[in-house]
This record gives C-alpha cells, sequence and structure tokens, in this order.
C-alpha cells in the first residue's frame, strides 16, 4: 500500500490511542490533523493510573500471538520516543500481585513474569503529545522536535466529528464544528476513528453498534504516597495489591507523581474499586452536583457530597484496613460505569476510513489491555502504510477483530467472575 505521496490523516479522538496513531503517520511522512472534542485545559493533569504493559497473562499471549513482544506499549516507545523522558514506574518488576486479607494481612503472593510497569495518564499524554507535535504548550516533556521526512501535524482541540463524505477518487470530506457552533470541513484521504467506546466515527458506520453497561462501576482516584500510613505502604509494597469480596474487587499500585516523578514519597497510591450498582444506583452516583446525569463517567470534582459520603461509609464497612485508608484520604476520586461493545469490522469506505482502540472494542479494565490494544493497532498501521508494506489493510483488519473478540472474551469472563462470581481470592 505504502505510496510515497503524502497523505492527509485526519484522526478523531486525540486521547492516547489517536496520538499513537498520529505518530506513526507523521514519521512515515504523511500530514496529520488530530479533531479533539475536550479543549485541551481539561485534558491536564489526569492523574488516573494506567498499566503500559498486559498484568493477564491470557491477553499478553494473544497479543504476543499476533508478531509483537507481548507488551506493545513498550515497544511503540522504544520505537518512537524522541524524548528520552521516563514514562512509567519500573519498580513493579519481577514483584508480585499481592492478595490480602479482610484484616489487612497479606493473603498470597503471587510472582508473575510480566512487566508491571505503571503510569498515570497525565504522563503518557504529555510524552505523546512531545512526540506528536514536537512541544506541548501547556506540558512539562521537553519537545521532541521535527526531522526530516517527518509530515505536518495539528492538534485541534475543543472541536466536535460531525459527518463524513465519500469524494470519490482517493478523497473524503470530514465534517466538524466548533465550541461556537461554527460548522467546518476538512478534505482528506483518510480518516481514523479513535474516539474511544462511545465512537462518533463507529456509529456513523454502523448505525446498529451499541456500547452496554456491565452492572457495575469503577471508583478510582489516588494519594499522595507521602500521606498514607507507613504501615500501609509496608503491606502494599512494590507490588499490584488485590482484595477480593462477595460482589467486587479492589486494587492498587503505585504510579508518577505530578509531572511524572518517580521520587518515593511523590508517587501517587492508585485504586481502582469495582462496585455492583443497579440500574437506578448507576443513575444516582452519576448525576453530578449540578443535578446532570451522565451517562457513563462522573470526573473529579463533580461527584455529590452525600455520594461520596455514602461510598466512605460502604468503604469502612467493607474494604481492608489498608484500602480503606487510600479510599477515604482521595480527595478527588472519579467513576467510570464499566461497559462493553464490540465491533467486527474496523475497515469502511474502501479503506478511506478506519476505527481503531477503544471505538473497536471497549476492553474491560481488569484486562489491562486497551491501552495495549491501541499501540498494537498503530503499530500494525505502519506495516500497512510504509513504503514497503509488509501488511495489507485486510490482513490489518483480521487481525484488529481478531484480537478484539479474544479479548473481549477475557475481559467479561473476568468481571462475571470477580463481580457476580465465586471468586477464589474472595474474602
Amino acid at each position: 500500500m505504502g505510496e510515497q505521496t503524502p497523505k492527509q490523516v485526519v484522526i478523531v479522538g486525540g486521547s492516547l490511542g489517536g496520538l499513537f496513531i498520529g505518530i506513526v503517520f507523521t514519521r512515515l511522512g504523511h500530514n496529520v490533523t488530530i479533531l479533539e472534542r475536550t479543549s485541551a485545559d481539561v485534558l491536564r493533569d489526569q492523574g488516573a493510573g494506567i498499566s503500559v504493559s498486559p498484568c493477564l497473562t491470557a491477553i499478553y499471549e494473544s497479543i504476543k500471538a499476533l508478531g509483537t513482544s507481548g507488551a506493545p506499549v513498550i515497544d511503540f516507545f522504544t520505537e518512537y520516543d524522541r524524548t528520552g523522558f521516563p514514562y512509567y514506574d519500573g519498580r513493579c518488576k519481577d514483584k508480585s500481585f499481592r492478595f490480602l486479607k479482610r484484616d489487612g494481612s497479606v493473603k498470597q503472593d503471587l510472582k508473575t513474569p510480566l512487566l508491571l510497569g505503571t503510569c498515570s495518564w497525565d504522563l503518557l499524554y504529555n510524552v505523546l503529545r512531545a512526540n506528536f507535535d514536537g512541544g506541548y504548550e501547556m506540558g512539562y516533556v521537553p519537545a521532541a522536535g521535527k526531522r526530516e521526512g517527518d509530515g505536518e501535524t495539528r492538534y485541534l482541540d475543543g472541536v466536535r466529528f460531525t459527518g463524513v463524505r465519500d469524494l470519490g477518487d482517493d478523497l473524503i470530506r470530514i465534517e466538524y464544528e466548533g465550541l461556537d457552533g461554527e460548522k467546518k470541513t476538512l478534505d482528506a484521504n483518510l480518516l481514523i476513528g479513535a474516539d474511544g467506546p462511545s465512537s462518533t466515527v463507529r456509529k456513523l458506520m454502523l448505525p446498529k453498534s451499541e456500547r452496554k453497561w456491565a452492572g457495575y462501576v469503577a471508583w478510582r482516584g489516588n494519594v499522595k504516597e507521602s500521606e498514607i500510613s507507613r504501615e500501609t505502604l509496608d503491606i502494599m509494597g512494590e507490588n499490584v495489591t488485590f482484595f477480593y469480596l462477595k460482589g467486587g474487587h479492589i486494587l492498587h499500585y503505585k504510579i508518577p507523581g505530578y509531572h511524572g516523578t518517580l521520587k518515593e514519597g511523590d508517587r501517587m497510591c492508585n485504586i481502582v474499586w469495582y462496585h455492583n450498582v443497579d440500574e437506578s444506583g448507576l443513575q444516582r452516583i452519576l448525576t453530578d452536583s449540578c443535578g446532570q446525569l451522565h451517562k457513563f463517567s462522573l470526573g473529579a470534582g463533580m461527584i455529590r457530597p452525600q455520594v461520596r459520603e455514602e461510598q466512605r461509609k460502604i468503604s469502612e464497612a467493607i474494604l481492608t484496613k489498608p484500602m480503606n485508608e487510600i479510599f477515604q484520604k482521595m480527595e478527588q476520586p472519579f467513576i467510570q460505569a464499566v461497559t462493553d461493545n464490540l465491533t467486527t469490522k474496523a475497515v469502511f469506505m474502501g479503506g478511506k476510513v478506519l476505527i481503531v482502540g477503544d471505538a473497536v472494542a471497549g476492553l474491560r479494565p481488569h484486562t489491562t489491555g486497551g491501552l495495549s490494544q491501541g499501540a498494537m493497532h498503530a503499530l500494525f498501521l505502519k506495516s500497512v502504510f510504509e513504503k514497503d508494506a509488509t501488511m495489507s489493510l485486510e490482513e490489518w483488519e483480521r487481525r484488529v477483530i481478531g484480537f478484539a473478540t479474544t479479548a473481549s472474551k477475557i475481559g467479561v469472563d473476568f468481571g462475571t467472575l470477580s463481580q457476580f462470581g465465586d471468586h477464589p481470592q474472595a474474602e
């Protein structure tokens, strides 16, 4: 496929998945415009924890079987990062999955051969922005700079993608609008939807595709390491630590702190608490402090005080002491409904429109596979669009859909066992 003439590529979605794709195409010499709905100031300092490699052996093996090392995020940064900025905390390497008893003592340590590299969303975003557009003016990662042969880049935030029209030949017209409602268009050769599990691009291509709630939510947040008691820090160690109970589980791992610091004491203790709720409960907790109902998530600072206090009481009653301490001390938690979406196609309009990452399959967070999926899609697209292409677009789609189907089932099975079944580690 690898034509030498630079393509005009438009990517809908400027989060991590869209930036993976954008960096690949601009390094191939193509001109890339990213359209991101959220304004840049809102994207700053998002402290959510994230894993740079799969923590489930089944996910790791499924990725490795497709011809990667099994850790495509690491592969991506090894090949494409020009900043040299440390982007993850690898101190969990050669450590364990630790399981706690209800009394807070260690129940079991399970050694794993997998890399347990942890990061924050904000740090990855800043490193990727520095690589994509040569420096993020509100970021803290030094500019990577452009090199000969790189394509042109634009990152437009605060804009909403609204449609695409086929103009024939090799052209399509992308329609979008700004926050002021002004309608605009861009002509391009390729549109890539990296706009997440509620993808607008996917909905236009596959109107019947759905994103479905799985029956539980994730309470997420973090606390500065120095604010946690020595007793709790000693119990957690440098492990990924779990506590399972009937109807849910919670996990903890440490992530880089403010502006990516890895200094001990300044890192963040990050927790994710998977908690079952019914439909009415979901609507209640996703109604913000202004009375507005949100469909799938509620950001930091938007949770109503009474909802936060109710969850504090539940934490006090059912969580193990170390996990409860961290949850009680979180100042700005946020909530995400756990959902599923899976498509059977990723290529449309004769190859002029693609969808990638969570738009193809919104993997449940238990899989720790969502970020790896996005990086893998980008690396495979290099093989399709580089000058001496080694992969067809048809083969790319086959691999993408095959992995998505496998990983989605793994996530659903894991969630069914941990949230609604009898997990062997449950207290």
